[in-house]
C-alpha cells in the first residue's frame, strides 16, 4: 500500500530551517522550532528526514554545495588578488543575506557541540579546511605563474584569508553591516595594490 504523497516541499524546509541553523547551530535549533518553521508535524518529519540531524545533513549539503560553486567562481579570477578579492566579497554578501540567520553554517553550525554531535563538529571543520586548501592552491598557482598580487607564502596566506572568513562570519552574525564589511574587505585588499 503506497503511503500518502508529501504535502511540502523539502527544498523549501531547507530554505526555512537554514537561518535556523545558521543562527541557533545545529544543539540550539530545537525540534520544536524546525517543525515550526517548516509548517509541518512530527510524523511528517521524521518520515521526511528521518531525525533532526538528517536534516541538517541536507540543509549542509545544499549549503556546501553553494560555497563550492563560489569558490571555484572566485578562484577562477585572473590574479591572486581578484581571486581573495571576490571570495571575500561573495562571502560578505552570503553571511548577510537573510537577517535572521547572519552568519555562516560552516562556521556557527556546530561549534558548541555534546559528546553525541562531536562528529558534525568535526565534519565542518574538514569543511573549512576544504576552504583553505582551495586557497591555498590558488596562492600557490598564482605565485608558479609570476603572478604577485598578493603575495606571502601561499599556506600561510591561505590561513590568513581563512582566518578573516571566520571573521567576517562572526562580524555579521554580531550585527557588523554589509556596508562595514565590504569597506573592511576593500581595506584589507587595498593593502596588496
Amino acid at each position: 500500500m503506497a503511503g500518502r504523497p508529501r504535502q511540502f516541499d523539502i527544498d523549501a524546509a531547507i530554505d526555512a530551517v537554514l537561518p535556523l541553523f545558521v543562527e541557533r547551530g545545529y544543539e540550539g535549533a530545537s525540534f520544536g522550532d524546525l517543525i515550526k518553521a517548516i509548517g509541518i508535524n512530527p510524523p511528517s518529519f521524521y518520515a521526511a528526514f528521518g531525525n533532526k540531524e538528517g536534516l541538517f545533513r541536507q540543509v549542509l549539503g545544499r549549503y556546501i554545495a553553494g560555497a563550492r560553486t563560489a569558490i571555484r567562481e572566485a578562484m577562477a579570477e585572473p590574479t591572486a588578488r581578484e581571486a581573495v578579492r571576490h571570495l571575500l566579497i561573495g562571502y560578505v554578501n552570503a553571511v548577510t543575506a537573510n537577517e535572521t540567520g547572519r552568519g555562516c553554517l560552516l562556521v556557527q553550525g556546530a561549534l558548541a557541540t555534546t559528546n553525541s554531535s562531536v562528529h558534525l563538529r568535526d565534519y565542518l571543520s574538514e569543511q573549512r579546511e576544504a576552504t583553505t586548501t582551495a586557497i591555498a592552491l590558488r596562492l600557490l598557482q598564482a605565485a608558479q605563474s609570476n603572478d604577485r598580487t598578493f603575495p606571502g607564502e601561499p599556506y600561510a596566506v591561505a590561513r590568513l584569508i581563512s582566518m578573516v572568513i571566520t571573521g567576517i562570519a562572526t562580524q555579521a552574525a554580531s550585527g557588523v553591516t554589509k556596508r562595514e564589511l565590504l569597506e573592511a574587505v576593500e581595506v584589507l585588499i587595498a593593502q596588496f595594490e
